[in-house]
């Protein structure tokens, strides 16, 4: 089994949240890329297609940042969310679901998870910026408050 996070102390001026809302926003990402990336085969509404690969650029790349915050808070690597069923985190069940799915059924499961998804990374990051201490962690987190916030309304203008 794998440490508990809680027995690693945070290198620098990380706190625990800032680290918990780190470990929290890498499987998120992950699990909805490894939605998004369904929606370029599987979707029939160019829409959905072309507001799924701008979403799925901005993930990667938030990716990348959270995993630096990780690597500079000096707490390992691990998913202590794996195997949780957390709002807002597309669960390999779901993605299961999804894939099977296809036509109108198909975009309409992706359309509800990835608002759940947006609207829960809101809920979070707005939390890391109220109770965060590190500073760079504090400010991707309103960046990305700001542009999932657009994300969702992207969606909601594709009838999502």
């Amino acid at each position: 089994p794998a440490p508990s996070p809680a027995a690693f102390t945070a290198a620098g001026d990380f706190g625990p949240t800032d680290v918990a809302w780190v470990e929290l926003m890498i499987p998120m990402d992950e699990l909805a890329l490894r939605m998004l990336a369904l929606v370029q085969d599987r979707s029939s509404d160019p829409g959905m297609r072309k507001l799924a690969a701008r979403i799925s650029t901005v993930h990667r790349s938030e990716l990348v940042k959270l995993r630096q915050l990780l690597l500079r808070s000096g707490v390992p690597e691990t998913n202590p969310h794996q195997g949780h069923n957390m709002p807002g985190m597309v669960t390999p069940e779901e993605l299961a679901t999804i894939g099977r799915a296809s036509g109108a059924a198909f975009d309409r499961l992706v359309t509800e998870h990835l608002r759940e998804h947006l609207k829960q990374s809101v809920v979070v990051a707005q939390g890391e910026q109220r109770s965060g201490a590190n500073q760079d962690t504090k400010a991707l987190a309103a960046t990305m408050e700001k542009t999932r916030s657009s994300q969702l309304g992207d969606l909601e203008r594709l009838g999502g």
